[in-house]
């Protein structure tokens, strides 16, 4: 019988600042993440990044934290609801994991063994739809490590980058199809990588190449739903540095009311669940910006989270592989 694991890059187990330190310090000491070697990586971020970055992060988080129960990130939750409907309507046992942090991998496979003694592959889910070392290729390595570090009596499939899937592209159309009426632009945001990362992987061809495969996301978007793609905006979030992928959204976006374009829309494709990156960094920061700078209108396009719509898409995806 096959299982599912969905995977994300993780999030705080709690809001207070020591965990968010503990997180922010373990996820910048992977060298794949900034790109720096392993010593450099670790040195940096736990003794100078994580230290300085906590107090902020943490007053971020605290914006965003679930005040309903379960009171917990919006990233776990909206993924323990993914998990549960597509383990309850197509019949599979499903679980879910975070690059770092908790729930970890280890336990993830535990406990699909225990749900499924017969168990003989898993399918791994990425929640990243577009290939980036400091996400698609750090989950897969370490993953694979993990894997052969002890025997299993199942084998692991692993799902490519599906930017392009049409099952993908129609679940973000039916999902933001509500809020396209009476906006001037559509702004597209993807999170910022190093310029560095980014030239690199693309020299490699388009499976490996970030900015190509968003673009890909975002014409096929228009095409699907009939935006006019000329209405349409392409801006970076939640960079770490100035050598990265512009424009960015948490300064740009402030520009746009002075062009005359004072009614905008926002999706992320690139995040298929809400998590901090779009539910500050966009609802809140960039909305912020925008009607401060003479904005009428800022309408944040929820992520796919537990819709059906994303349930069905994740099916077709891996139905076939």
């Amino acid at each position: 019988m096959r299982g599912i694991l969905l995977i994300n890059i993780g999030t705080p187990a709690h809001k207070d600042k020591a965990e968010v330190k503990r997180f922010i310090g373990d996820m910048l000491s992977d060298p794949l993440v900034m790109g720096r070697p392993q010593w450099l990586s670790k040195l940096v971020s736990t003794n100078i990044i994580a230290p300085l970055s906590a107090s902020r992060s943490q007053e971020k988080y605290s914006q965003i934290w679930r005040r309903e129960e379960p009171k917990t990130a919006p990233l776990l939750y909206y993924m323990q609801r993914l998990s549960e409907e597509l383990e309850t309507k197509k019949g599979l046992p499903v679980e879910i994991a975070m690059r770092y942090g908790t729930p970890d991998i280890p336990g993830a496979f535990k406990r699909l063994e225990q749900k499924c003694p017969l168990l003989h592959e898993v399918i791994v889910f990425p929640l990243y739809p577009h290939f980036a070392q400091s996400t698609t290729q750090t989950t897969v390595d370490e993953i694979g490590r993990i894997f052969f570090r002890h025997p299993h009596s199942f084998r692991l499939k692993f799902v490519e980058s599906y930017y392009n899937h049409p099952a993908f592209i129609n679940a973000l159309a039916a999902c933001a199809h509500p809020y396209l009426d009476d906006i001037d632009r559509l702004i597209f945001s993807y999170h910022s990588l190093p310029v560095s990362q980014v030239e690199a992987a693309w020299k490699k061809g388009k499976e490996y190449d970030y900015v190509y495969q968003l673009k890909e996301t975002n014409r096929l978007f228009c095409e699907k739903t009939g935006f006019d793609p000329h209405r349409t905006l392409l801006f970076y979030a939640s960079q770490r540095g100035n050598n990265w992928l512009k424009p960015f959204l948490n300064r740009d976006v402030a520009d746009l009311p002075k062009l005359g374009w004072k009614k905008v829309a926002v999706i992320a494709p690139g995040f298929p669940v809400d998590n901090l990156e779009t539910l500050y960094d966009i609802d809140i920061e960039a909305r912020n910006l925008f009607m401060e700078a003479g904005g009428e209108k800022f309408t944040f396009i929820p992520s796919l989270n537990d819709s059906e719509a994303w349930v069905e898409a994740i099916w077709k995806i891996i139905e076939r592989i």
